[in-house]
């Protein structure tokens, strides 16, 4: 897997040989951007961006992110082996606008949420939206754009734009 654009285009993203997350395939994360970028109604200048990867596996939504010139980044994943690579290429490339967490977001509330603009969801497929919204959504400031990445469709009242691919889909929203 390789970054798609940006200042660090074409360096490969490290991913372990024994992995349990399942990477954003390249055509979504494009058009995640091409959206953040050229989408009027999300309303977002991704200069001025904080994001935060909340479920960041690879860290491939976040470098990419990073790589087109957002503010900062947060990478949390409850799995350290996963935010260990991430930072691994975080030095490589001598990056320093990133955070890195492994909060559970289901039992710990993060802070960190209230000080950014973007958070991006994508739980593990066995994670229902009731479950996101009770224990994540609730507890993010208003006003905030999410994007959740689901094999599920979701009616959500605050929805702004939804992207649907074979297997997945893409949900904008804001909290």
């Amino acid at each position: 897997m390789r970054v798609i654009s940006g200042k660090y285009k074409g360096r490969k993203i490290l991913v372990e040989s024994k992995n349990n997350y399942r990477p954003t395939l390249t055509r979504i994360r494009e058009d995640i951007f091409n959206l953040l970028l050229h989408n009027n109604d999300l309303n977002i200048d991704l200069n001025q961006v904080i994001l935060c990867d909340l479920f960041a596996g690879t860290g491939s939504i976040g470098i990419e992110a990073l790589s087109r010139g957002v503010k900062k980044v947060i990478f949390n994943d409850i799995e350290k082996k996963h935010t260990n690579k991430i930072e691994e290429f975080l030095k490589k490339v001598d990056d320093i606008n990133y955070e890195i967490t492994n909060f559970d977001p289901y039992k710990q509330k993060m802070e960190i949420l209230n000080n950014c603009h973007v958070i991006y969801i994508d739980p593990p497929y066995d994670h229902g939206f009731e479950l996101i919204q009770k224990k994540i959504l609730m507890n993010i400031q208003s006003n905030n754009l999410v994007i959740l990445e689901s094999s599920n469709l979701i009616n959500l009242d605050n929805l702004i734009l939804k992207k649907q691919y074979k297997n997945k889909n893409l949900f904008f929203f804001r909290t």
